[in-house]
């Protein structure tokens, strides 16, 4: 997976310029990164989970719901494979999927450690 072009120093998933264009200011984009925090810290590791025990139809909602507000934070190649990867879990739990959510999963899991970095260093 390709990262940003162009990107604040030192992220190379978490697209603060876009979220700062699209929340309007930097209070509103850190009133919502807990919340980005909290949901990829749980559901990263059990979306594979329920792959793993091939319950596609909650890993798909999972990613489906992890669609719904993660693109505000990164850059548009992540968006896109985690829309082609929810996408390709509507079909069942297939090696397919089991693989594809694995290439995945690390940019999301460091989409939300940049998004904590960033959290903490109180710029």
């Amino acid at each position: 997976m390709q990262t940003a072009p162009h990107t604040a120093p030192g992220y190379t998933c978490f697209n603060l310029p876009g979220a700062l264009g699209f929340l309007g200011d930097d209070q509103g984009v850190r009133d919502l990164l807990p919340a980005l925090c909290t949901a990829l810290g749980k559901d990263v590791p059990d979306i594979a989970d329920l792959l793993a025990q091939g319950r596609a139809v909650d890993a798909t909602a999972r990613l489906h719901s992890l669609k719904g507000f993660v693109p505000v934070f990164c850059f548009a190649p992540l968006v896109e494979e985690l829309t082609r990867v929810e996408r390709l879990s509507r079909g069942g739990a297939s090696a397919e999927v089991i693989a594809a959510y694995a290439a995945l999963a690390p940019a999301l899991q460091r989409l939300g450690e940049e998004a904590a970095q960033y959290l903490v260093q109180g710029h």
